[in-house]
This record gives structure tokens, C-alpha cells and sequence, in this order.
């Protein structure tokens, strides 16, 4: 029964989503993932999950698009079974929760987007501390 959920659920997320990203950075070196249109033009819903050198877990981000601009805010979740990249080195953590400050770069590809992202973090597991990481990422879809 468990498997079937899986499947369903993984095949319910393909069908729903906008977007599939690949990037590299934090929290765990390379994330693929997919994007939801929450409410169209203004909030999306992000799910990811991303293996590293130390690191493989997964996680899940609201983004909120600025209007009239590339720019987008956010507010997410994320746990591993190992520290995540961040700065500086001695602030790293299994889980926490980060703030998201992405942008997209404007290149000429129809259906292929481009972002760079900062990463502010806050790590509760399994100590606490502030952290400061960043991703680049390639996404494709509508």
C-alpha cells in the first residue's frame, strides 16, 4: 500500500507541476526538484530533494514573485542526514529553515530559465545557528 501512495503521489506532483529544477549550492550541493503555481503570477510551492558530499535530504520553499520584476522572496523548510553547505563552516546543520532571495537571469531560451539564489538559514538540528548559502540552477518547463 505504501509503494502505491509513492507512486501515485510522485505521478500526482509530475502532472501538477510548472516547473523541474536541477541546481547546485545549498543546503546539499545538487537538488532536483519540481515548481507549483500556488496562486498563478504571484506564489509558487518548490519541493526538492538534493544529494551532496556530506549530505542527502530534502526539503520545500513558498516563493513569493515580486511583481513587474525577475525577482522572487521565500520562506522554506529542509532536513538531512548530514550538515548543509553553508558559511561559515562552524554554523552548519542537519535541518532548518531558510529565507530564499532569487532572481531570474535574463537569457533567450524558449522554456529554459536560469536563477541564482541567497540563501539566509537558520539551522535547528542539531545545534542552533545562523548560516549563509546560495545556489545557481537551471529549470525547465512553462
Amino acid at each position: 500500500m505504501r509503494r502505491w501512495l509513492a507512486v501515485f503521489s510522485v505521478a500526482l506532483a509530475l502532472g501538477l507541476a510548472q516547473r523541474a529544477e536541477v541546481s547546485g549550492g545549498s543546503p546539499f550541493g545538487v537538488q532536483g526538484g519540481l515548481r507549483f503555481p500556488l496562486v498563478p503570477l504571484l506564489l509558487d510551492g518548490r519541493v526538492y530533494g538534493g544529494v551532496g558530499l556530506e549530505a542527502l535530504g530534502g526539503g520545500a520553499d513558498l516563493l513569493l514573485k515580486v511583481p513587474l520584476t525577475d525577482l522572487y522572496l521565500g520562506l522554506g523548510a529542509f532536513y538531512g542526514s548530514g550538515p548543509g553547505l553553508t558559511l561559515p563552516q562552524d554554523a552548519r546543520g542537519q535541518g532548518g529553515l531558510r529565507a530564499v532571495l532569487g532572481t531570474w537571469l535574463n537569457l533567450p531560451l524558449p522554456f529554459v530559465g536560469v536563477y541564482a539564489e541567497l540563501h539566509p538559514t537558520y539551522y535547528l538540528a542539531p545545534a542552533q545557528g545562523f548560516g549563509l548559502g546560495g545556489a545557481v540552477g537551471l529549470s525547465v518547463g512553462l
